[in-house]
C-alpha cells in the first residue's frame, strides 16, 4: 500500500489564492502516526500543513494516508508542495520553500486522537485550525 495516496477527503480551510506570495509565506506541518492493522511496516498518517501569508491569512490542509512508513518524509514534502500550489504560490518559490524545509518528528508529531474523524479540520475533532504561533512571525 502506498503512503503517497491520500485516503478520504482532503479538507481545506481558506482556499483563496494568495495575491502577494512574493511578500512572504511561512509554512508549518504537524502529524499523527500509528501502526495500521497490527503491521510492523504499515502506518496511518494524519497530516496537517499550515501556511500563513505576510498579511496573517491562514491556510490549512488536512490529509489522511495509509501505507509503508519508509516514505513518510517524502509524503509530507509532497503535501506541502501541493498545498502551496493550491493557494497560488508560484513553482519557483514553492521549490525554494520546500527545498529549505527539513522534515523531522521532533516538535511536529502530536499524540494520536480518535476524535479526528469526518469533515472537521481540527486536531481534536473541532473545526478550529491548530496554530503553533511560535512557528510564525506573520501572526
Amino acid at each position: 500500500m502506498s503512503l503517497f495516496t491520500s485516503k478520504g477527503n482532503i479538507l481545506y480551510r481558506n482556499t483563496e489564492i494568495i495575491q502577494n506570495a512574493h511578500e512572504g509565506v511561512e509554512i508549518d506541518y504537524y502529524f499523527m502516526a500509528r501502526r495500521f492493522g497490527g503491521s510492523k511496516y504499515e502506518i496511518t498518517l494524519r497530516l496537517w500543513t499550515v501556511i500563513v501569508d505576510s498579511k496573517g491569512n491562514t491556510y490549512c490542509m488536512y490529509t489522511n494516508h495509509n501505507g509503508h512508513y519508509s516514505s513518510w518524509k517524502k509524503v509530507i514534502l509532497d503535501r506541502m508542495q501541493l498545498h502551496l500550489f493550491k493557494i497560488g504560490v508560484d513553482k519557483l518559490q514553492t521549490k525554494r520553500l520546500v527545498r529549505e524545509f527539513e522534515i523531522e518528528k521532533e516538535g511536529h508529531l502530536i499524540p494520536w486522537d480518535y476524535r479526528v474523524e469526518g469533515n472537521r479540520i481540527g486536531i481534536d475533532g473541532s473545526d478550529e485550525v491548530y496554530l503553533r504561533k511560535d512557528r510564525f512571525t506573520y501572526i
